[in-house]
């Protein structure tokens, strides 16, 4: 999926640093080491699975000597990080016992936002230091509330969520974990997390069908990142993101860049590593999920789940968010 002119220069501060090291030709393996925590690398010719990547990608339209000097570079087997662990999420939810419901304890009742939280996250130095960064972003946290109608506390504290208002942005390779997705299908090839998951033997159709539909979904994910770093001149192996390959702020899934990314300070670039355009985008998203004043709790909380499924997420932010609220 290739993207508006007006995506030309997103991602700034990621592009400068590719275009400061284009004196020469980056050590692929160091970035993918520091980016995976793997500690080896394979010499030599990529691995078969890059190799037929790379040919689907171009028989689905991506430029053939770009898609191949790219995975020419890659000389890191698949990493089995982004498909191992979302397996172990998928199989804990489908078959591993919950908890039960425990009673609300006092502070939750008194926020009248029911639990679980995230541990850790809303507490009142927290919400001051979400409070602290609206303040410094003033103008881009109001203009986004009165564009798209998501108050301001809850776009710092989805931001908070996210990325720590922007001081954590993931510490992988977002083509690298997307790729290895992609490629990564049979159960065998994650031994290392099959073997911590009880009564997984028995279950590998179940298993080998979700890893096929994750690797098609990272697929997708995978592609539209590459024609945006085409499109606007960004060496893949530089964009860092979560390790399902989310990126900037915000974390927005490639895929979502398109549909829901949007220039917050109207200076004709969109950068998502950027304050402005990250908290527009975001209030963008969540307006056009459903986002809407006077909505209830309940309603608040399947919003707020369009942008991460898990109930925990929505009801830390509703949380953290009327903390920041209730500040003096």
């Amino acid at each position: 999926m290739f993207f508006s002119s007006r995506l030309c220069l997103m991602l700034l501060g990621i592009l400068a640093l590719s275009l400061s090291a284009c004196a020469q030709e980056p050590d692929v393996s160091s970035q993918m080491k520091a980016a995976t925590g793997q500690e080896k690398a394979v010499a030599g010719n990529p691995q078969e699975e890059w190799q037929a990547l790379s040919a689907r990608l171009q028989r689905d339209g991506l430029d053939a000597d770009r898609t191949d000097a790219l995975f020419a570079r890659l000389d890191m087997p698949p990493s089995h990080i982004p498909m191992g662990t979302k397996v172990r999420e998928l199989y804990t939810n489908a078959f591993i016992p919950r908890p039960k419901v425990r009673p609300p304890k006092p502070f939750e009742t008194k926020l009248g936002i029911p639990g679980p939280w995230f541990k850790g996250v809303v507490t009142t130095a927290n919400a001051r230091a979400c409070k602290e960064f609206m303040d410094r972003h003033a103008v881009a946290f109001a203009r986004a509330e009165l564009n798209y109608g998501v108050p301001q506390e809850l776009a710092a504290a989805l931001l908070f969520v996210e990325t720590r208002l922007g001081g954590y942005l993931g510490k992988h390779n977002a083509f690298y974990m997307l790729a290895s997705m992609s490629v990564v299908r049979d159960p065998e090839d994650i031994p290392e997390y099959i073997e911590k998951l009880k009564g997984a033997q028995e279950r590998f159709p179940w298993i080998r069908q979700k890893m096929e539909i994750k690797a098609e979904w990272a697929y997708k994910e995978l592609k539209a990142l590459l024609a945006y770093c085409y499109a606007n001149d960004i060496d893949p192996l530089t964009v860092k993101g979560s390790v399902y390959g989310a990126i900037g702020l915000c974390q927005f899934m490639p895929t979502n860049l398109p549909r829901y990314a949007v220039d917050g300070n109207q200076d004709g670039i969109i950068d998502l590593f950027q304050v402005d355009d990250a908290v527009a985008s975001l209030s963008n998203y969540l307006h056009k999920n459903g986002w809407k004043n006077g909505l209830s709790l309940a309603r608040q909380t399947k919003v707020l789940r369009s942008y991460n499924a898990m109930d925990i997420y929505a009801r830390t932010i509703l949380a953290l968010a009327k903390t920041i609220r209730q500040l003096p």
